[in-house]
């Protein structure tokens, strides 16, 4: 903490008085006071606690000074700092605080208590003092600059909820008409959103499988078309057919409205992940993919696939 050394400021500021005064425990307090001046406080409830009689005594006023002190300021003592002592509370103490029979009441303050009165009491050379010597201990505190918290996304409910909300909207925007390829990305997300957070609830694993698709767009910035030389059907027979070591799994996703299989690979596997890059930057460079598998055979497998099933 740092604090103008100007004791004035202790006098002025409430707020500067109770955020000094937290600095401290009553044992620092008690310190703090014996260095201005000696002062005894007597045990009481396992703390060290003075009267009010004690207090004027210490700081060389009158007693009605200190408690019309507490009478103007006494919202801003804490109950750690002073109580009032009545009933059962005043005949055990009577003794050990040299209290007349004849009181009705009492108050006691405490050393952090008697710090207060210290930066609240103008004519007292003793309380001077102690708030000098109060400014120079919290001066000496380092400061420590909060660091804010690393920024989190949101949680997959909260994320998955603001989606369907820009859907709604853009879909209010543009008379229900999305484009395709907008569309069956907003889907794509929902779907891989879910099925990731799904996986790592059941499994508590840091896997990520992705469809090759997904891969190129998230994770190399490509954008897959829905229709051409290069659309997002040729991508993916083209990876199963040149890098079939990539994997074979498949998982259920949407896919143009409907759930269908497709391949997923284990994108946090480094060897894997720079094999779909390798592939996925030899499909966009191609001139004409389609012609490319149409060698290798990719499409003929297809055909015999359909034979077999019509038969």
């Amino acid at each position: 903490m740092s604090l103008p050394l100007n004791p004035s400021v202790l006098l002025e500021s409430k707020t500067l008085r109770t955020s000094a005064i937290t600095n401290f425990a009553d044992d620092q307090a008690l310190e703090i006071l014996a260095k201005a001046k000696a002062i005894i406080f007597a045990v009481w409830g396992g703390a060290g606690w003075a009267t009010t009689a004690q207090m004027a005594e210490y700081f060389q006023v009158t007693e009605s000074a200190v408690k019309e002190l507490y009478r103007v300021n006494q919202a801003e003592f804490r109950d750690l700092e002073t109580k009032t002592l009545i009933g059962k509370d005043l005949r055990d103490v009577r003794q050990t605080f040299c209290l007349s029979s004849r009181t009705p009441k009492a108050r006691i303050f405490s050393p952090l208590g008697a710090l207060r009165i210290a930066m609240l009491l103008t004519e007292s050379e003793i309380a001077a003092q102690v708030r000098t010597i109060i400014l120079d201990l919290v001066a000496a505190i380092p400061t420590i600059t909060p660091h804010p918290p690393t920024p989190a996304l949101p949680l997959p409910e909260q994320r998955l909820h603001t989606l369907v909300q820009a859907m709604k909207t853009l879909a209010e925007l543009t008379g229900g008409k999305l484009n395709p390829y907008t569309e069956q990305h907003f889907r794509d997300f929902a779907a891989n959103l879910l099925a990731e957070q799904n996986r790592k609830t059941l499994t508590g694993s840091q896997e990520n499988w992705m469809g090759v698709v997904n891969f190129a767009e998230m994770e190399l910035g490509k954008k897959v078309p829905l229709s051409g030389t290069h659309y997002r059907g040729h991508l993916g027979t083209w990876v199963r057919t040149f890098y079939p070591q990539l994997g074979s799994r498949q998982e259920t996703r949407l896919v143009n409205g409907t759930q269908q299989y497709i391949y997923v690979y284990p994108c946090h596997d480094p060897d894997v992940a720079a094999g779909l890059t390798k592939a996925v930057e030899e499909f966009f460079n191609h001139p004409n993919p389609a012609i490319a598998l149409k060698k290798a055979g990719a499409f003929s497998k297809k055909s015999r696939v359909l034979e077999i099933v019509k038969i």
